[in-house]
């Protein structure tokens, strides 16, 4: 999301995706204040990329369980998913996360498309 430069060439909505994002990890890092891990990813973020220092210093937090993401993926071109995430009720650390298409859409008619190319045999 932010360490790799395609991702804000290849997410429309990367600023709404990535800042939904830092403020998720606002509320992993209160749920979690001894995990010196996420906290030294957060420190080094906020280091390098103004973005991230300017939304977590807006202080928002943010616990979704739905999301709009849209892509430009360099063969099929627009690609638009929902995203749902799931969280078990007594497993509050284990996540599930599904990315749906509407039915029919350009999207859901080039999926299959793209996932045949990896299924393929390589000579």
């Amino acid at each position: 999301m932010f360490q790799d430069p395609v991702a804000r060439e290849r997410i429309v909505n990367w600023a709404d995706f990535a800042s939904a994002t830092v403020a998720t990890m606002r509320r992993e890092i209160a749920r979690r204040p001894y995990d010196n891990r996420l906290a030294a990813l957060v420190d080094e973020l906020r280091a390098s990329d103004g973005d991230v220092a300017r939304w977590w210093d807006d202080h928002a937090v943010r616990d979704y369980a739905s999301v709009a993401k849209r892509v430009q993926h360099p063969a099929s071109g627009p690609m638009s998913f929902d995203i749902e995430i799931v969280r078990a009720p007594h497993e509050p650390e284990q996540r599930l996360v599904v990315y749906t298409t509407e039915p029919g859409s350009p999207t859901a008619r080039v999926l299959p498309i793209l996932a045949g190319w990896n299924a393929a045999p390589h000579p």
